[in-house]
């Protein structure tokens, strides 16, 4: 896969908002009838309309300080209905910034709601519009196709061709590996919320580590079970806006692993709606640089083949949470985390930590692009299939090139002789050589 690639969004019609009405342009391919995913009135206007824009700004944001985006000019977000409820999701062009704004039922009045995942048109004349959106009037959302928005707004056919770097998409894909792992450790009224973020933003470009004490909190510069890590909280920017209509912050975290930085998750409860940001481990590493799903893909059971048979269960529930797929299945938690990251390697998953829960989300991107997102797993699987894997008394050999590394068990984890393991130590996710090594050890266990 080439490292930037473009891909093509077609709309109908751009997106607007007139009249008291927001109607959002889905994008169709091939130009074919735009699918409807939902038409009615929303329970708290300023939420949806702040949401939409602390996505917009996300996409648009390069953290990176390599160049900064105009307001609503990054990659259009995604959107996802599942029969109950919408998500919006955006990635930072820097890739290490997520955010998504689930409406639950309740806040779309139980109105019917589309199944399907596909680009959402966010312009800039509509990110201005939803500025000036207030709470008392009524506001009525249509995503999609609509008899009201095709005839208040033009019918023009809009065309979007925008790059789609592979450090991106993979990224975008991986966001739910990350977030799989992630516990609440520390919930704060939105009032004492603002003054957190103040104190993150005068530590902006340190890596910090937040612990719980009491109902408050402190900072500290070392990690410990339970802490949060900070890192780079500038990037935490998008959420101030919407912390006045917040009823509470909750932050996640996975386990403390002694790592000098750690993923961490800031979600935001409305009642009716949730706004979900997470953090990547620094500005300059994006979710793409981890590795992790491939780390997940080692957990046990046959990957490829349970990921259909989760994909099924995804496809007749709106949301799956570990437990109620490890009891209609029988597998342990390792084989279940396993699969969804089998799942998500194509982007067909997200992961809600407020719900801790499953999601389905096939990225509306081309095929050839979605399928190349993991080169390293590919060239495990070339490895594997070609018998360059060979099982010893001391773990596997593998010849690569012209070279032959040792794959050896380290504690619970694979480890390799190879140069790039021993540059990253695990840290960010297995070489090919351990993921080659796995892939021929489960292959002969079904075959035993």
């Amino acid at each position: 896969m080439p490292e930037t690639s473009v891909d093509t969004q077609v709309y109908p019609r751009p997106s607007g908002l007139a009249g008291g009405h927001l109607a959002l342009a889905t994008s169709t391919p091939e130009r074919i009838r735009e699918q409807a995913f939902f038409a009615g009135f929303v329970g708290t206007p300023r939420v949806v309309a702040g949401g939409l824009l602390a996505l917009a700004d996300i996409a648009g944001a390069d953290f990176r300080g390599v160049r900064t985006a105009r307001a609503g000019g990054g990659r259009d977000p995604v959107v996802t209905g599942d029969g109950e409820r919408l998500r919006f999701e955006a990635l930072s062009t820097c890739g290490g910034v997520y955010g998504r704004l689930d409406l639950d039922p309740a806040e779309l009045q139980d109105a019917p709601v589309g199944r399907g995942t596909t680009n959402v048109d966010v312009n800039p004349p509509l990110y201005q519009a939803l500025t000036r959106v207030g709470g008392q009037d009524p506001l009525r959302l249509s995503v999609g196709a609509d008899e009201l928005a095709v005839g208040t707004l033009d019918g023009r056919i809009v065309e979007k061709r925008v790059p789609l770097p592979a450090r991106w998409l993979r990224g975008l894909a991986e966001v739910a590996a990350h977030a799989l792992p992630l516990d609440a450790r520390l919930q704060l009224p939105a009032g004492r919320a603002v003054t957190l973020l103040a104190e993150v933003a005068a530590r902006s470009r340190q890596v910090r580590w937040l612990m719980p004490a009491g109902p408050g909190w402190r900072f500290t510069t070392r990690p410990a079970p339970g802490a949060v890590c900070v890192a780079d909280g500038f990037r935490l920017a998008p959420l101030r806006p919407l912390l006045p209509l917040a009823r509470t912050l909750t932050l996640y975290s996975p386990p403390a692993t002694g790592a000098p930085a750690q993923v961490s998750g800031w979600v935001l409860d409305f009642g009716t709606a949730r706004f979900t940001l997470l953090l990547s481990t620094a500005t300059q590493h994006g979710f793409a640089g981890d590795g992790r799903l491939l780390a997940d893909l080692s957990g046990g059971g046959d990957p490829a083949g349970d990921a259909e048979t989760l994909d099924g269960l995804l496809v007749a529930d709106p949301v799956l949470d570990r437990p109620a797929v490890a009891d209609r299945t029988g597998w342990d938690r390792s084989r279940v985390t396993a699969a969804l990251a089998a799942l998500a390697t194509a982007g067909q998953v997200g992961y809600d930590v407020a719900a801790a829960s499953s999601f389905h989300r096939p990225l509306p991107y081309r095929a050839d692009l979605v399928a190349a997102l993991h080169p390293r797993l590919a060239a495990a699987r070339m490895l594997a299939t070609a018998g360059r894997v060979v099982a010893t008394a001391d773990g596997f050999e593998v010849v690569s090139g012209e070279r032959t590394y040792l794959v050896h068990r380290r504690g619970d984890e694979h480890a390799c002789t190879c140069a790039w393991w021993a540059e990253h130590q695990g840290r960010r996710g297995p070489c090919k050589h351990v993921v080659a090594a796995v892939i021929t050890e489960r292959t002969g266990e079904r075959d035993a």
